[in-house]
């Protein structure tokens, strides 16, 4: 995909027209991007009205496999790190051994039982790609360092933590997952909506406000399970982050800003969202 993007809606112009925020509140990826209420007044509610939040089950649950996503890709990289570049079949029984000490403690308020479902798929299929990854980089060189190997078995960085003030958002955003050089990962597990590009243009935005350094692409990982979460497919979705993306980003990012600052409750969407945290709110209930 060829990328071309107008310098004006880079993040390292972020005191100019048009990326310099119209209103002092900040806000977070999710605020914009979250998918929830197309009208913002989710967020009208949270911080206007100050209301509280229920997630149901399938956010609580997606919740559960980000932390399962990243708790493995913490565990091989503290393996690695610790005992050397063990065979395949090592790091296999690490991190089942990993896996057992580490579910109580990633569980939240997801159900026990689908919880417990949905990690053993995913950690299963974590444990595959990375002891196969160990073997393929094992077999190319025996004379890798550590540092080096996890570099090519484990090259994303989870959790990535950016400061996004300087575009209007929450100073303490996290990107899901950064693939280096600049590689900007978001994993998904309710489906895709066009909204969610927007903040994959939310965290490129970020990021080059920060680093001054350009992120033309993003992906966006799919996550579909089945009914139970015994098993599940992934899908992977590049993503332009192109001028039109960036100009949704702000024009959405100005819109909820206005919303809170003015106390402007912006009315309910044409239909809601079932997984919606507020809709005991607008329900009345």
């Amino acid at each position: 995909m060829p990328c071309e993007v107008s310098d004006e809606l880079r993040g390292w112009r972020w005191s100019e027209y048009p990326l310099a925020p119209a209103y002092p509140f900040k806000l977070t990826v999710s605020d914009i991007a979250g998918g929830f209420c197309e009208t913002g007044r989710d967020v009208y509610l949270r911080y206007v009205l100050r209301e509280r939040g229920r997630a149901n089950e399938r956010v609580e649950m997606g919740g559960f496999i980000h932390r399962v996503v990243a708790e493995a890709l913490r565990a091989v990289k503290s393996i690695l790190y610790t005992e050397g570049l063990v065979t395949g079949e090592e790091l296999r029984a690490r991190m089942e051994e990993w896996g057992r000490r580490a579910l109580r403690q990633l569980l939240g308020d997801a159900s026990p039982r689908l919880a417990v479902s949905a990690f053993n798929a995913l950690w299963s299929r974590a444990i595959n790609v990375y002891a196969s990854a160990l073997d393929r980089v094992r077999s190319r060189s025996p004379y890798l360092s550590v540092d080096g190997a996890v570099s090519l078995i484990a090259p994303a960085s989870a959790e990535y933590p950016l400061d996004g003030s300087l575009i209007g958002l929450s100073s303490s955003i996290r990107v899901d997952e950064l693939l280096p050089p600049a590689i900007i990962v978001e994993v998904k597990t309710r489906g895709y909506r066009q909204v969610y590009d927007v903040g994959l243009a939310a965290y490129a935005l970020a990021f080059e406000s920060q680093y001054e350094v350009p992120v033309n692409y993003a992906l966006m990982v799919l996550v579909r399970f089945n009914r139970d979460y015994s098993d599940f497919t992934v899908y992977e979705r590049p993503t332009l982050i192109s001028d039109g993306l960036r100009q949704s980003f702000i024009e959405r990012r100005d819109q909820l800003a206005k919303i809170v600052e003015e106390g402007i409750d912006p009315g309910m969407p044409s239909r809601c969202d079932p997984d919606c945290p507020y809709l005991h709110v607008c329900r009345g209930e």
